[in-house]
This record gives structure tokens, sequence and C-alpha cells, in this order.
């Protein structure tokens, strides 16, 4: 008898933990934050190959362009800065105070600007700056850089270069 009681008592007890109960009903919430973030995805130089100052093209400007590309968040608004390079004649990157050196002392100026039609000089201040907002397509924004070696200039033959360092600020 014992037996099945004991028995008859774990039925019971069986039967109440497998008893119908009304299902529970919740949330949970589900969060991310998008960063602000840019990204320069490629830099071309502002190459101007051969500059001849004694050819019959000596009253003409040389000209150049480049590019760097910036990709941001949705919405971002991008400034882009370029500083007077290395061996700038005066501060303030006024045109073209801009001057590539052969590794000594001798100097060949150049500008850049923000036009094809080399007439709004990128200088190196925040009101001198590039600005655009990076669009819905996750493409990289283009900031086109254009050079002219002003002609009439007479320097010596070698290779002449300088250095101009851009900020991205976001």
């Amino acid at each position: 008898m014992r037996i099945a009681l004991l028995a008859l008592a774990g039925v019971v007890v069986a039967g109440n933990a497998f008893a119908a109960s009304s299902p529970i009903t919740n949330s949970f919430n589900v969060t991310a934050t998008v960063a602000k973030s840019c990204t320069v995805t490629s830099v071309t130089d502002l190459a101007f190959g051969t500059y001849d100052p004694s050819s019959a093209n000596f009253s003409t400007d040389a000209t150049a362009s480049g590019a760097i590309n910036v990709r941001c968040t949705k919405g971002t608004l991008i400034h882009l800065e370029l500083n007077e390079g290395g061996s700038a004649s005066a501060p303030g990157c006024t045109t073209p105070a801009r001057r590539m050196n052969d590794g000594g002392t001798n100097r060949l100026a150049y500008g850049i600007y923000m036009d094809s039609a080399h007439t709004t000089n990128w200088g190196c201040t925040s009101t001198a700056e590039q600005t655009k907002t990076a669009g819905a397509s996750n493409v990289a924004e283009t900031f086109t850089t254009y050079g002219v070696i002003p002609a009439g200039q007479n320097v010596p033959a070698g290779s002449y270069s300088d250095s101009v360092t851009y900020t991205v600020t976001f």
C-alpha cells in the first residue's frame, strides 16, 4: 500500500508541474549607434610633368589636377583644408606663395585652386577650405585639386617637389 500511495503522490506532483498556463509576452530592445566617421580612400598627386622655361610655351601656365577621395557616414559635413606646403614664400597660402624646391635653394612657384578655371585659391585656413556633404550612396566624395605653375619662371633644370598636407575634419 505504501508503494501505491507514493506512486499516486508522484502522479499528483507531476500533474501540477505540467499544468496549462497563460503565455508570457514581453519585449526587449535592439539598439545600435552609428558612428560619424570618414576615411580617405585615395589620393592622386598633383603632377605637372615637365616644365620647360625655354620652350615656345614659356608664356603659357602649366596646369595639372589631382584628387582626394573621402568616404564618410551619410549626411556628414566634410571639410578639407590644405596647408601651404614645405617651401611657401609667405604664410596664408596666397597665390603663388606655394613653392616646389629642387632640394637646394631653387624654387618653382605654383598655386592650388578649388576650381578648374583657377579663380578660387585653395588656401590653408578654415575660410579657404572646401566642404561637401556625404551622400546617401556610400561612395567617396571627390575633392579635385587644380594646380597651376605660372608661366615665365626662369629656373634651372632639376626635379622640383613639395609636400602639401591635407586635413579632413567632420
